[in-house]
């Protein structure tokens, strides 16, 4: 029987097609039909679902005949079956039964094949959603042609713009370019009927920006052991001339160990917004920003020319935030943080030099340099300044205790060294003069009561000028 006359096949077709009762030819047809007929669709998923739960409750999978069963009007589709009660024949309103229909959350997924899913895309069965983006959405995903689970990133087909279509695949060549064990590595890249996808490795574990969420901040073995991980991927990206322009928290995934509270490996994220330093990408409009501002190095915000000492500003952000466990130029709203990324200094924590080895302090100071210049040249310089300190025995020190100060430290503006401010002096000099004043009084009242008060004890109070 040849479907090429018939406008939607018989809901009779559709369950022999569900329990493959059709010629070979003929269920590739009316599969092929269900794809690209919403109700034939919902229909097909609705016997489907029906088929599966019988399997699963041990019933018999074969349906009844559809010429057998009983409906108000026909039985084109699967909602108009009923089925009575042979406990209550009898009775003269049967009972009525309807099949759930699929309705998928996500329009663009075909059916499931498996129950609990939410859908397929292709070679891909969608299991659940992992996060959302403006431009993206992440789902767990089975790859049933090579059997293993994925993370598929998928550009939200309402996005019609050439231009967010160009930047995904963008994205999806220049992520499965890079091979290194601290990037986040892409299967395959292509479209399945005009969606676009990504197929990424499915790590388990979190994004560095939770773990900061809940714990507030990190003992420096654990920072350095993060940053010069991240160092590490970045200098894999900058040698093939990518930046990536995006580094924060968010995007640094932590993948797990299997042991609770640890992690074996540093993974960057979401290179959607990685530019070439040697070719001029039409995708972003001129002053346009891109990245998150208090992660930025002043010139991406000033949008001078950048190269990959940008990325190491960033660094330098996400170094900062999990010492102090305080973002970095924070502000009331973007525009203030943009002023303060530019003109202010980051707030320091140099009043922890006696507890915070100097030569920390030294990275973190030549990291966050306004000017690129002075900045490291590369992240490997970056990764040999990190593991010098690490051999130079400062983790002798109580990491824990060190963390703890870090943490509660205010914030105080960044000096310039070899240079005490004026301010510090005069007033180091006055608290200094205040404390001698007080002592002598005391001394003084010591050793001359008051005849009034033969038992009062010193009093020292202080003096309106």
């Amino acid at each position: 029987m040849s479907l090429q006359n018939i406008e939607c096949p018989t809901s009779e077709i559709l369950y022999k097609c569900v329990y493959n009762e059709l010629p070979a030819a003929e269920n590739e047809s009316v599969k092929m039909h269900v794809k690209t007929c919403p109700k034939c669709r919902a229909s097909f998923t609705a016997i489907l679902k029906e088929k599966v739960g019988k399997e699963t409750q041990g019933l018999d999978s074969k349906p009844q005949s559809v010429s057998e069963q009983k409906s108000d009007s026909n039985t084109k589709s699967p909602e108009n079956v009923v089925s009575q009660n042979p406990e209550k024949s009898q009775s003269s309103t049967p009972l009525r039964t309807v099949a759930p229909q699929f309705k998928p959350a996500y329009p663009f997924l075909e059916p499931p094949t498996k129950a609990g899913s939410l859908g397929c895309l292709g070679d891909y069965e969608l299991v659940r959603v992992l996060g959302e983006g403006g431009m993206g959405i992440v789902f767990e995903a089975d790859d049933r042609k090579l059997d293993r689970k994925v993370a598929l990133k998928v550009l939200r087909p309402e996005l019609t713009d050439e231009n967010f279509r160009q930047r995904f695949e963008r994205e999806a060549k220049i992520s499965s370019s890079l091979q290194d064990d601290n990037i986040c590595l892409v299967y395959q890249a292509g479209a399945h009927n005009s969606v676009s996808f990504m197929a990424m490795e499915f790590l388990k574990g979190e994004n560095l920006e939770d773990k900061l969420k809940r714990d507030g901040w990190l003992p420096v073995p654990v920072i350095f052991k993060i940053a010069k991980q991240i160092a590490l991927g970045l200098a894999t990206a900058h040698e093939k001339k990518l930046i990536h322009r995006d580094i924060k928290p968010a995007n640094i995934w932590l993948e797990s160990s299997g042991s609770e509270g640890d992690f074996k490996r540093v993974k960057i994220l979401d290179f959607g917004l990685a530019k070439s330093t040697e070719v001029e990408s039409n995708l972003t409009a001129k002053g346009m920003i891109v990245g998150t501002p208090n992660y930025m190095a002043p010139e991406q915000i000033c949008g001078e020319p950048l190269d990959e000492r940008a990325d190491l500003f960033s660094l330098g952000c996400v170094m900062y935030r999990m010492l102090s466990g305080k973002i970095p130029f924070e502000k009331e709203n973007t525009l203030a943080v943009l002023h303060a990324v530019v003109e202010s200094e980051i707030p320091s924590l140099n009043e922890m030099d006696q507890k915070l080895p100097k030569e920390v302090y030294g990275l973190m100071t030549k990291l966050l340099c306004k000017d690129p210049s002075g900045r490291p040249a590369t992240a490997r310089k970056v990764v040999a300044m990190i593991e010098a300190i690490e051999n130079s025995g400062f983790q002798n020190q109580s990491s824990k205790a060190l963390s703890s100060m870090l943490f509660k430290a205010p914030a105080i503006q960044m000096q310039k060294k070899g240079k005490v401010p004026v301010g510090a002096i005069i007033g180091g000099s006055a608290i200094l003069a205040a404390v001698v004043i007080g002592l002598i009084i005391l001394v003084f009242r010591y050793m001359n009561p008051s005849d009034s008060e033969p038992d009062a004890k010193p009093n020292v109070e202080k003096k309106s000028k």
